[in-house]
């Protein structure tokens, strides 16, 4: 009994001996190849760099040499760090990661800092990458690779995808030196992704719908800004021998205007943080902010983008130039401004489904700037408005009868009706034609913008579209 008992204690021993062997072997792989160079830059073996930013990009900040860098979502990924090194001088790495929050670009950015080589930074700043000060990935983000804490290396070391890389970097190490990997283009999309405004209106389209709800769980704007203080603001103060150039990346106007539409409240907090970070940074010489989402050029130009959201590398060369030539800069004397003219873009956008042609409305209502908040699209040559907001706006009561599919409006003795499909209304009794039929356009009634104002003895003038701004001037009696 003893003799078996011993030789099972010698089993177990000499099981938990090659169980340590093998962990130790293949531990010991992983340190030495170290496919991810967390440890040490590849030497003895052609590297391999992974598309998932967030475990790629720490042993790259550590463990390479540069002097830039480059942060913030997937509107950074596009950039070329030769041509940003070429712009503003330096060499540079680019440590973007798609989808990111502040809190994670800030760890990335101390893992840089703490080499105690960064001179300038290229940061793009996005309001929802604020609202919330944690990691987008909170069960899957590795924090292991961002702290300095040996004890948890485990998690990388016995990696199962790190043992798979570690064999596949050494195997396919020739055949990868004859392309001549590199990081200048590493998660950069733009040659793998089509551009163009048929693409960004179709999407559009299915934002408009699929965000209706977006911003029902909104951040309170003092958390968003808690947030911009704990991640970016506190860099900004710890190191003032760094050069930072922030900016606003340029959306479509699309998606501005779908962040309005969806949710007024939360797009004011979006131009509010606007003064807020220009308020806090502007107090340091070492920092320049550049405003380019009111760059119409741009954000108008629906085939510079590949969604409502996202534009091509053409535009990150174009960001960094100008920025090289202190264009674009947000300043005390334009900040106001700035702020004015992104709202008034976003508030009463046009698209015309025909042509795809996108622009905005100016319009006034006895010389006061008002606001549509939505305009369904349009087709043809004639401009469209929501006819229960314009009531709203000329003073007039609404009301809708499902049964007759008649829409009448009152304002003072006058009365007009309305009927869907037709382009006539009766207006106190009398038929007035109206420049298109009335109908129910993206969910909305929509009237001829041209006619409802003469309903009520009003006049519009509408103007030409100039510098994708088209002028809309009613005058009503008073």
């Amino acid at each position: 009994m003893r003799y078996k008992q011993s030789r099972h204690k010698l089993f177990l021993i000499q099981l938990l001996g090659f169980v340590l062997l093998f962990a130790l072997l293949v531990g010991s792989f992983v340190v030495i190849v170290d496919p991810l160079q967390f440890y040490r830059k590849a030497s003895f073996y052609t590297p391999t760099y992974s598309w998932q930013e967030r475990y790629q990009n720490p042993g790259l900040a550590r463990n390479y040499k540069y002097d830039t860098i480059v942060l913030g979502s997937s509107m950074t990924e596009n950039f070329l760090p030769s041509e940003v090194g070429e712009k503003l001088g330096g060499s540079v790495l680019k440590l973007s990661i798609e989808g990111s929050t502040a809190r994670e670009q800030n760890l990335t950015a101390k893992i840089a800092f703490d080499t105690g080589q960064v001179k300038q930074v290229l940061w793009g700043l996005d309001y929802f990458a604020f609202r919330g000060n944690h990691v987008s990935d909170q069960g899957d983000f590795p924090y292991y690779l961002y702290d300095n804490n040996l004890l948890n290396d485990y998690k990388y070391i016995f990696n199962e995808s790190n043992i798979t890389s570690s064999y596949e970097a050494l195997r396919d190490s020739k055949a990868r030196a004859a392309t001549h990997p590199s990081l200048e283009k590493l998660n950069n999309w733009d040659r793998t992704v089509k551009y163009g405004r048929d693409i960004v209106i179709k999407n559009w389209e299915f934002a408009r719908f699929n965000e209706s709800s977006y911003g029902n769980n909104e951040d309170p704007l003092e958390s968003v800004k808690q947030s911009f203080n704990d991640n970016v603001l506190q860099l900004v103060k710890e190191h003032p021998e760094t050069t930072f150039y922030f900016y606003y990346p340029p959306y479509s106007i699309l998606r501005q205007q779908v962040w309005y539409t969806t949710n007024p409240q939360r797009y004011e907090n979006q131009l509010e943080m606007k003064r807020y970070m220009y308020e806090q940074l502007s107090q340091f010489d070492n920092v320049s902010l550049y405003e380019f989402q009111t760059d119409k050029a741009i954000t108008y130009t629906l085939d510079n983008y590949k969604d409502i959201s996202h534009h091509s590398g053409a535009i990150n060369s174009l960001i960094v130039d100008e920025i090289a030539k202190g264009t674009h800069q947000v300043t005390a004397d334009n900040l106001e401004q700035e702020i004015h003219n992104l709202k008034r873009q976003a508030e009463n956008v046009v698209v015309n489904k025909d042509d795809g042609t996108v622009y905005s409305l100016d319009l006034k209502i006895n010389g006061e700037e008002q606001s549509f908040g939505f305009i369904p699209p349009s087709s043809g040559d004639t401009l469209m408005a929501p006819l229960k907001k314009f009531a709203e706006l000329l003073g007039a009561s609404f009301d809708y009868d499902q049964a007759s599919q008649t829409l009448t409006l009152k304002q003072g003795e006058d009365t007009a009706v309305l009927t869907k499909g037709s382009d006539e209304a009766q207006v106190n009794g009398q038929t007035v034609k109206l420049a298109a039929p009335v109908d129910l356009l993206a969910g909305t009634m929509a009237a001829p913008l041209e006619s409802v104002p003469a309903l009520f003895g009003g006049k519009a003038e509408i103007g030409e579209i100039n510098d994708y701004m088209r002028s809309v001037e009613i005058s009503m009696p008073e």
